[in-house]
């Protein structure tokens, strides 16, 4: 099965994973031309885009995967989240810009 492959599959899990992770509290993702940081009430992660291979758009998330290929570490960032029309655009820009579409 390829990686893209297991990305779809896995789609349909992220809500069960939401509801697992939700004691952590609000979710907040930011893309900048450094990398992506993630926060939640309890922790902080910083992602240099040199982590990522490339990404999968679908119809409600831009799915980001690991450049290591023993592990299989996605990055998910939920449509969403982007409160402006263009916003969308500019996010997918940047994933472009800074990574390969898959």
């Amino acid at each position: 099965m390829t990686r893209c492959n297991a990305v779809t599959r896995l789609l349909p899990l992220l809500d069960d994973v939401q509801r697992i992770i939700g004691w952590q509290g609000e979710y907040r993702a930011t893309v900048s031309p450094a990398g992506i940081t993630c926060r939640t009430d309890h922790s902080t992660l910083v992602q240099n885009w040199s982590v990522f291979q490339g990404y999968r758009e679908t119809a409600d998330h831009f799915v980001l995967l690991s450049r290591d290929p023993n592990i299989m570490y996605l990055g998910v960032l939920p449509k969403r989240g982007v409160y402006e029309a263009e916003g969308l655009d500019r996010l997918r820009a940047v994933l472009d810009q800074r990574t390969t579409r898959m």
